[in-house]
């Protein structure tokens, strides 16, 4: 018995990468005023981080009516704060976690980030510009596509001291503003910043340019 077969022109290409299913979240609820609360500072242990939030907490207590820091510091940047971030939660009314500069520092700076965030702590996380889009594409995988970033000048390890003082200056205001605005208006704010809704990160935010 014969069988008919009709030839068809058409090719069929299928995709290999799936779809990741993830749920969104939004970030924390923030705060009415710094005067009077205790900040966390999360340094990741990358060059200049323990200088950067040094003086981002000198200038919280000095300008902004902070009461209190409480400094913690991560044994090395490509891991979990886990326990750290618990401790950072159950004292502090707000977080600032620093930074994301290479590749896998900048995936663990955002993973924590968003692990305090959902905690119910708000938290500025300060990434260099030349690796916010992988903090931000990092975000959205992590369903917290709206957390926000501040950015630094790439690099930050190998700069004098005095110049590291000198960026933390100059983004203290955003980071007061990321811990008090309205978080709705935050997400709105951030959520497409450096990645517009439909982009993907490319390789050149995978690579550090030094």
């Amino acid at each position: 018995m014969g069988v008919n077969e009709t030839a068809s022109s058409e090719t069929v290409v299928l995709d290999p990468r799936g779809r990741v299913n993830v749920t969104r979240d939004r970030i924390a609820d923030r705060l009415d005023t710094l005067e009077g609360t205790t900040v966390g500072l999360l340094d990741n242990s990358k060059a200049n981080a323990d200088v950067l939030l040094d003086e981002i907490g000198r200038l919280l207590v000095a300008e902004y009516g902070v009461a209190t820091t409480v400094s913690r510091r991560k044994d090395k940047s490509p891991i979990p704060a886990d326990s750290l971030a618990t401790q950072l939660h159950d004292r502090c009314d707000a977080v600032v976690n620093a930074y994301g500069d290479c590749g896998s520092c900048t995936s663990w700076c955002v993973y924590d980030s968003v692990d305090l965030e959902r905690r119910g702590t708000p938290t500025a996380t300060v990434n260099s510009d030349e690796f916010v889009t992988l903090g931000q594409a990092e975000a959205r995988a992590l369903g917290l596509p709206g957390l926000p970033l501040v950015t630094v000048p790439h690099p930050m390890g190998g700069v004098p001291e005095k110049e590291v003082r000198e960026r933390a200056r100059a983004v203290v205001s955003e980071v007061v503003a990321v811990l008090t605005r309205d978080h709705e208006t935050l997400e709105a704010e951030y959520e497409n910043r450096y990645l517009d809704a439909d982009e993907e990160v490319d390789a050149s935010g995978l690579r550090c340019p030094i």
